[in-house]
Order: C-alpha cells, then structure tokens, then sequence
C-alpha cells in the first residue's frame, strides 16, 4: 500500500501570511488596537485563530489580555478573514506538481490545518482546485487542535490505513507533536512560518526546497518517525 501523505497548510503548502495578516488588522483597527506588520503576524500564527489574536494584544494591556478583549478581536478576525484570504494567498512554487505527481503515483492525499475549517475548504478549492485531496480538514468543534493527535488519526481511519503507513508533513513544531501523538512518520519543511530550532528537536529531514522535499517522500522505506522525549501533548 503507497504511504498517505497528510499536509499542513500555512507555510507548508501556501503562504497565506497577507492574507491573515490584512484580516487581522481589520479586526484590530475596527477595535482600536494598533495593527501589526506582516512579519510580526508570520511569528503569531500556527495555534490557531484564537491564538494568533490573543497574542495579537500582548503588550496593549498590563497583564494578561481580558477575555472581553480577546473575543471581540477573535469576533472581528472571523469576520473579516472569510473576506481576504485570497489577498497574496499563493502555492509555494513546485507545490502544485509535486502533489499532483504524488496522487498520479497513487498515494492518498489529504490536509489538516489549525485554521479554521470554514475557510480551510474553500481556500484549498480555490488554491489547488487540481488536486485530488481525500480529506481536507480544519479546526472545528469535532476535534481539538493539533498537536492533539485526533483529527490526523481519523484521516488515518478513513483511509482504512494504520499510523505508520501515513507521514505527516509540516512546518512547526506543532505539525512535529502531531505525529509524535499520533505514531505517524514525519517530514519537515523550512520555508515556512518556524525557526529551524523547533525543528530540528525531531530528528526528522527538514526539507529546504520543494525538490528536496519531493524526493523524500518518494523514498518511502527512508521515511522517519519524529523521536521525541515525550509523547504527550504539550
């Protein structure tokens, strides 16, 4: 059976950082909170919506960010992103191929992101209307956040396949403890959105080009598990 490939999606597949970014501080100047450059918000994102607008306010206030606060930015980010995650959101160059290469070679294609799922679907649709994804998956109620192992274990499931036929592909640390949690493979990339130090913890190919990363995970007997020190969530 050809090993399934499950991919993150912001900064692993796409850089959507405009986009996010020109939401997000809609939201904040709608509330009269100063607005961040877009290398600031590359540094804030990976957690999830809630996440990158709580750390968003750090430094607006003394102390902890007050809920109040925090909610309306999240209320106003999920106006507006459904409205600009087309601004500047682009494939990495050589994505497009190399995932249609896979699938041509018969392995089961799927993406899980911490963005929101109302989004997530649409944007893949839009971005890579090509490619014949099997799952696309973002964050909803149904399963926690990654690095929490259950939305990547019920991909698994769906495709009637166990935790060491699939890799997980990804940029972040976070991408990183999913597959530790969840037993899967795991291959890294750095052009995205993490410093090479969080990456480097797993012990994994972290991949600097497309090309590389194509060629890794064609070599499907040389595909790694993330070592970890810890197999818990952290």
């Amino acid at each position: 059976m050809k090993t399934g490939f499950v991919f993150d999606l912001d900064g692993t597949l796409v850089d959507s950082i405009p986009g996010i970014a020109r939401g997000l501080n809609l939201a904040l100047k709608s509330l009269g909170y100063p607005e961040h450059s877009v290398n600031a918000i590359r540094g804030m994102v990976g957690r999830g919506a809630r996440e990158l607008c709580r750390a968003s306010l750090k430094g607006c206030f003394n102390g902890e960010v007050p809920e109040e606060a925090f909610e309306a930015v999240h209320r106003g980010f999920m106006r507006e992103y459904p409205h600009t995650w087309q601004d500047g959101t682009v494939p990495y160059p050589g994505i497009r191929e190399m995932l249609l290469e896979l699938a041509a070679a018969g392995h089961p294609l799927g993406v899980l992101s911490n963005k929101p799922h109302v989004v997530t679907g649409p944007l893949v649709r839009h971005i890579l209307p090509e490619v014949p994804f099997r799952e696309v998956m973002g964050f909803s109620e149904r399963f926690p956040r990654k690095p929490e192992p259950d939305s990547l274990l019920s991909i698994v499931r769906s495709w009637g396949m166990e935790p060491e036929q699939v890799c997980m592909v990804g940029d972040s640390a976070h991408d990183g403890n999913t597959a530790v949690n969840a037993g899967t493979r795991l291959v890294l990339v750095g052009w995205g959105y993490s410093s090479r130090a969080a990456l480097d913890v797993f012990r994994v190919p972290v991949c600097a080009s497309v090309t590389e990363l194509s060629a890794r995970l064609r070599d499907e007997d040389s595909l790694p598990f993330p070592v970890s020190a810890h197999r818990t969530i952290p």
